[in-house]
């Protein structure tokens, strides 16, 4: 007798061991499942993050446009004037581009040497060296007579950044092409000693088929 019921003792192990064998494999199998969903989902939500540029913007589709110091800015296009000069006395031809808004402005100048009357302009990337090619980014500020008017935030000196024409349809009188700088200002202590630099940036700027008026002197 005391043998049967060891056999069974022994039976009924075995049967609990498996049982419990084929559970945790089955157990293992589903966590496993689990965890490969659960890095499918991890890789797909790291996928789509990728997707969104740390460096991108959301444009308005106004002609004229900039990132001041990270925010869009876009004029209204009453409040862009564009002008192409010819001097015949010196044979320069000068391209000159403010944009306003927002207590903003900013003002670009190209000028082209021993060029043509016409009222065209060449087309190519222009560094900006502070002599031929100059940019400025104003601020409205009150002067000493107590009015308020726009005066440069910062200087922006040779080497620091581009204006670049890609296109001019001097029939319909429009010019594009794109732009970027920055503008420096010293902070002083009380001393006149230079504590720090406040650096403003104008990135990915744009002018899009703007209009230009042509005069000849």
């Amino acid at each position: 007798m005391m043998s049967i019921v060891k056999s069974c003792k022994i039976i009924v192990t075995y049967i609990i061991n498996k049982w419990k064998t084929r559970y945790q494999r089955k157990l293992y199998h589903m966590n496993k499942l689990k965890l490969i969903t659960y890095l499918l989902l991890c890789a797909a939500i790291i996928q789509g993050c990728k997707k969104d540029p740390v460096t991108g913007y959301a444009y308005t589709t106004a002609p004229f446009q900039a990132n001041i110091d990270g925010a869009t800015w876009a004029p209204k296009s009453d409040s862009v004037s564009t002008i192409i000069t010819y001097n015949s006395a010196t044979k320069t031809k000068v391209f000159n581009c403010i944009g306003t808004a927002q207590q903003k402005q900013v003002n670009m100048t190209i000028t082209l040497s021993n060029t043509d009357n016409s009222d065209n302009f060449t087309i190519g990337k222009f560094n900006i060296d502070s002599v031929t090619v100059t940019a400025q980014y104003n601020t409205q500020q009150k002067n000493s007579a107590g009015a308020y008017v726009f005066l440069p935030h910062g200087a922006v000196g040779p080497g620091s950044g581009s204006i670049t024409v890609t296109a001019i349809d001097p029939v319909k009188k429009t010019i594009t092409g794109t732009f970027s700088f920055y503008a420096r200002t010293p902070i002083y202590d009380s001393s006149g000693n230079v504590l720090s630099i406040s650096v403003d940036n104008i990135t990915a700027g744009e002018f899009d088929a703007i209009p230009y008026t042509f005069s000849s002197n």
